[in-house]
């Protein structure tokens, strides 16, 4: 075969790897728009949730207009998740890595269809304050998982990591509404027992985790945000230092609680926009790569063209050239050497590209792998010891700092230890 046909056949199956390449960004893009409602439907049952304790946790009053009204934009968003999930082309989401993916969906689907019961439960008071944040938390952690799925699935180092800082800043700011609500009860009492004050401290130590997690990939402007509001950060801060040191000895006044709700709302609020900033920068990561993938896969199809032009012309030639020629000499003008050439110097940029990318995508998948381990870890406590799911990630931690080491690695230990069995 001559190094002509060689390099136009190297051309298209290169060619190939830019579309498929392609098709698994344009699919990521419908995977971010999705991303993007679950973050606004993740605030809005944040905020639902908050009120709802507030309201469970004081005296005998009709559902408050504020409620009503929060009910309102949550169920509003989630219509909006749902008619985007109908209209969207099954094939946008559906390959072989994206089956976590379909399945995360799917379950979240199943725990927003509860939602219409535990709304009446808190309407009519047949929950306590404490049982109906722990049905809107499972609802939440169901759509989170969906956002850590699609973080797992990204096949772009830029997209990756904008959506591991999306996933981590989502997970801290849940823990600040897991806080705000637990906070609330508190202060409603006067007091917290131990096992509060216990649950608090883990808030704050889940939340310093995953904002940690959240500097080291977020970009610069995220970063800016997330300084200029420490100030409200620390409000928050000082009012849960207030409520550890309380006791039924050493209550504080009820009335606090407003202020308690007021402060770690304003706090929950600014941090909702930075996670609107990383939403819509997770988009803007998408479109750059599709508009790099685009212009490639056009280089591409151009070089492929020529190929066939040059072949069509040099058969031409040959019918009316009664000197002999090699059939694997270039061209007179140089044409084919110099497109074998520009074929060889795309794969080895696209060598390279898929080398650097491999590698960042395995550094950052890393740190999602450690978090897989540990809720993995930890559900193995819940079924075996029959403990709550804060009480399995409270026994982790302990046993982690006790034993000085990481706790994705005592995770791993756990779960290897499990498989021996």
């Amino acid at each position: 075969m001559s190094k002509q046909h060689m390099s136009a056949a190297t051309l298209k199956f290169l060619l190939a790897a830019r579309q498929s390449q392609l098709q698994g960004l344009e699919a990521l893009t419908s995977t971010s728009v999705l991303v993007g409602h679950v973050s606004r439907l993740v605030h809005a049952l944040q905020k639902e949730r908050g009120y709802s304790t507030l309201f469970l946790s004081g005296p005998l009053a009709l559902l408050p207009a504020e409620l009503v009204a929060l009910r309102g934009d949550a169920e509003g968003i989630e219509t909006q998740a749902r008619r985007f999930l109908l209209d969207l082309e099954p094939a946008a989401l559906r390959c072989a890595d994206k089956t976590r993916l379909l399945h995360c969906i799917s379950h979240a689907l199943h725990r927003l269809d509860g939602m219409p019961d535990l709304r009446w439960r808190v309407r009519e008071r047949k929950l306590t304050a404490q049982n109906a944040g722990i049905r809107f938390t499972q609802v939440i952690a169901c759509l989170l998982s969906l956002v850590f799925e699609a973080a797992d699935s990204a096949l772009d180092p830029d997209v990756t990591r904008a959506l591991v800082a999306l996933f981590n800043f989502m997970q801290g700011k849940e823990s600040s509404g897991q806080e705000r609500a637990l906070g609330a009860m508190g202060y409603k009492t006067g007091y917290c027992d131990q096992a509060s004050k216990a649950q608090l401290s883990s808030l704050a130590d889940n939340q310093r985790r995953a904002f940690e997690s959240f500097v080291r990939f977020a970009d610069v402007q995220a970063l800016r945000m997330w300084q200029n509001m420490q100030q409200s950060v620390e409000s928050v801060h000082r009012l849960r230092d207030i409520l550890l040191k309380t006791s039924p000895d050493e209550p504080v006044d009820s009335g606090l609680a407003e202020l308690w709700y007021e402060v770690c709302t304003a706090c929950i609020d600014a941090m909702r926009g930075i996670e609107q900033h990383l939403t819509d920068t997770l988009a803007l990561r998408c479109q750059e790569c599709i508009a790099r993938a685009r212009e490639e896969l056009g280089d591409h199809q151009l070089l492929l063209s020529r190929f066939a032009d040059t072949a069509n012309d040099a058969a031409a030639a040959t019918v009316f050239d009664i000197q002999p020629r090699s059939i694997e000499a270039p061209l007179p003008d140089g044409l084919a050497h110099d497109m074998e050439l520009s074929v060889l110097d795309m794969l080895q940029a696209q060598t390279l590209h898929l080398r650097r990318t491999g590698g960042e995508l395995a550094q950052l998948r890393g740190s999602l792998d450690e978090r897989r381990l540990v809720e993995q870890a930890k559900w193995l406590l819940v079924r075996q010891q029959g403990l709550s799911e804060q009480a399995a990630h409270d026994r982790l931690l302990r046993v982690a700092m006790d034993r000085g080491i990481a706790l994705g690695e005592l995770a791993r230990q756990l779960l290897a230890s499990e498989d021996a069995a």
